[in-house]
């Protein structure tokens, strides 16, 4: 039965290498775009993690509003506001950095962790000025829970704690300040007072706005030309397994009164857009398979019409109608195994020469994702097609009998 199969293929080669082509690309495209999508989703989730930590602690923000301060004033009396009250509660620092670090340190999901201090700044350089976000971190405990240090482009990121005026600036602050390593630069916070500073170092972390308006400096630098010994705003934490850190994050902020937040929390808005693409990208492939699909089962349908008379001999000479069925399926079945393999082939080499074309504006190259499931999808949704598309055509090809054949023709 297989051999004939496959003699029937051989024997109208342009159909079946339309066939087989439509088959090859399905599979081959679906690893293709999944692969260029889920390259770049990794990529920025990677990105986000690691530059951010898994877990956040930073100094909370209260929205004061009537139903905040009932009973602060006249307790038992119902009172009726003429304007309703605004605004919020900002804490400068966080409320129990001791304890904190006590709690972390005896954690057992706690990998390492990194306090950090962040004041707003301007830094001016001969007439140029720019606000910025100048921010005090420990380098050697700041490289063990994000991906700091490989955004360096220039410079020592650990020597910034062997002075106390020494800062790290973003290459495109750099550029707009027309500054370069080594050149001092002023910095006022909002006590007025003007703080030369040398820069000793320069990153660039792909991120336009980050570049422009970040500083890193020490700890104990920016505690002193803020006048805040001891003062920290924030920690960043990193666990051994960062998939738990919206669940160990929820935990904690219920146990504190400053804020904790998991890097997927922070950044509920941009994984809310991957989920998006996620659909977009199902709908997507969905539809070309579905177009395959459809090729698929015409081309077939027409091999079926074309072969009536090899029908009619078969039947003839004993094959039900379960063997003709058969018969035409397992062309199907031969084509989507070949097709799909072969398409899977093309598709990997294909994101092999992908993945080393250059981003335009980058350091680096296009994102590809190499993840198993990608090729096992795309083989398992081609052949179900194909097993399907090749079905409806086979089913009528067994359902043929010698004499309606005959009638027909006749």
């Amino acid at each position: 039965m297989w051999f004939m199969a496959f003699k029937h293929l051989v024997s109208r080669k342009s159909q079946t290498l339309l066939t087989f082509l439509a088959i090859l690309l399905g599979a081959g495209g679906y690893v293709v775009f999944s692969g260029m999508q889920l390259g770049f989703q990794e990529f920025m989730i990677d990105r986000l993690i690691e530059r951010s930590g898994h877990i956040n602690i930073a100094t909370r923000n209260e929205f004061i509003n009537a139903e905040s301060i009932d009973g602060l004033f006249f307790p038992g009396s119902h009172i009726r506001w003429l304007n309703t009250p605004s605004g919020r509660r900002s804490y400068t620092k966080l409320q129990s950095a001791s304890q904190w670090y006590q709690k972390l340190k005896n954690d057992s999901e706690v990998q390492a962790y990194a306090p950090q201090i962040s004041k707003e700044a301007i830094i001016e350089h001969r007439g140029f000025t720019q606000s910025v976000n100048l921010i005090g971190i420990d380098p050697e405990l700041q490289t063990k829970v994000t991906n700091i240090e490989s955004d360096v482009t220039a410079g020592s990121l650990a020597a910034i704690s062997s002075g106390a005026s020494l800062i790290f600036i973003g290459e495109r602050l750099m550029q707009y300040l027309g500054v370069r390593v080594n050149d001092t630069v002023n910095i006022s916070t909002s006590g007025g007072k003007l703080f030369p500073m040398k820069i000793i170092g320069t990153f660039s972390s792909g991120d336009r706005r980050s570049d422009e308006r970040t500083i890193y400096t020490s700890i104990t630098t920016v505690q002193n030309i803020s006048s805040c010994p001891g003062e920290i705003t924030s920690i960043v934490v990193k666990i051994k397994n960062f998939d738990k850190a919206a669940e160990i994050a929820t935990v904690w902020n219920s146990l504190t009164t400053d804020r904790v937040e998991s890097w997927d929390q922070l950044n509920s808005d941009r994984l809310g857009m991957m989920e998006t693409q996620n659909i977009v990208r199902n709908i997507t492939t969905m539809a070309f398979i579905i177009i395959v699909g459809f090729g698929i089962y015409n081309i077939l349908n027409m091999a079926v019409n074309h072969k009536m008379k090899d029908i009619a001999i078969l039947r003839s000479i004993g094959y039900t109608e379960t063997d003709t069925v058969f018969l035409f399926l397992t062309q199907g079945v031969i084509l989507g195994l070949a097709g799909s393999v072969l398409g899977l082939v093309f598709g990997y080499l294909t994101c092999k020469y992908i993945e080393t074309i250059k981003i335009p504006g980058a350091r680096g190259h296009m994102m590809i994702s190499w993840d198993i499931a990608i090729y096992c999808k795309s083989f398992l949704l081609v052949n179900t097609a194909t097993l399907i598309a090749s079905f409806f055509p086979a089913r009528m090809a067994g359902k043929l009998s010698p004499i309606d054949i005959i009638r027909g023709s006749a």
